[in-house]
């Protein structure tokens, strides 16, 4: 195991007529080179929780363990890198260039391999680096910006990684490629994934488990190759499960047999094909 979450509890304005439960008993494990997704409504408490988790705020209840050591008091853990949700909250040099190397010059690196690790964060985000190492901060668009604050974290070679939203700012092209190094990360460098997205579908195929929150409880935790049923998927609008679960689901009413989940649609139909197939031979 490598991350445990006990018993956290957390409430913003406490003692106040404003106090507002964010997070209430939360109990969770995170395996070693896992693709977590934390999903829910606005509101439902997974920033919070993706804070806790970073180490960025202490729960009023409850600890986090990381590899059964609990986090530092104060700051992130130095095998941790955290992207959020607004690109410019991390942000604080003039140049894309330079705003990456401020991780690795503060650790030592300069010099050729200095240049060879910004090449490389920026390549690995889609980004050339002839192009945008001399580019200023201010003048990137949203998604250049997401792009840029994700390959500052890259370049540190952090074991875990903890994203807040993402795919947002990103189009099409740009999330595809974005998860494709993630998956890449992941399943070939051994880090783990920790991301909040209200973008579930995207991600379905590639990520371990869902998270899903609901006023701050943990309601459900849902495997893409799920084989049992998913309690309550017609309440789900909160997460927008991917079409092809949700007819699984109906399906099931009427085949049991068949998977309440495949990672992706293709799956799904042939499943269903073959389901058809034997139905029309039994005619």
């Amino acid at each position: 195991m490598l991350m445990e979450l006990r018993s956290i509890s957390h409430n913003y304005q406490s003692g106040t007529p404003f106090a507002q439960c964010a997070l209430q008993d939360i109990n969770l494990s995170v395996q070693e080179k896992e693709f977590l997704v934390i999903a829910g409504a606005e509101g439902s408490g997974k920033t919070t929780l993706l804070l806790i988790m970073a180490g960025l705020i202490k729960p009023d209840q409850g600890q986090v363990y990381y590899q059964q050591q609990p986090l530092p008091r104060q700051g992130i853990h130095p095998h941790f890198g955290v992207v959020f949700q607004h690109p410019e909250q991390q942000m604080f040099e003039l140049t894309v260039g330079e705003e990456i190397a401020f991780g690795p010059i503060n650790r030592g690196t300069k010099g050729e391999e200095l240049q060879s690790d910004i090449a490389k964060a920026l390549t690995a985000v889609g980004l050339e680096p002839a192009l945008y190492q001399h580019r200023r901060i201010k003048d990137l668009s949203s998604g250049e910006k997401r792009r840029v604050a994700l390959a500052s974290i890259l370049v540190m070679a952090p074991r875990v990684l903890i994203m807040d939203e993402p795919l947002v700012g990103l189009d099409y092209s740009g999330r595809r490629q974005l998860i494709r190094y993630l998956v890449e990360l992941n399943r070939h460098q051994g880090i783990t994934v920790i991301m909040v997205t209200h973008e579930i579908r995207p991600v379905y195929p590639y990520c371990s488990r869902i998270i899903q929150l609901s006023q701050g409880k943990m309601v459900r935790s849902i495997k893409p190759e799920q084989s049992t049923a998913i309690a309550g998927i017609d309440h789900t609008e909160e997460i927008e499960l991917p079409l092809h679960v949700k007819l699984l689901h109906r399906l099931r009413q009427a085949n049991p047999a068949l998977p309440a989940s495949t990672r992706t649609a293709q799956e799904a139909a042939a499943i269903i094909a073959h389901w058809k197939q034997g139905e029309g031979g039994c005619h």
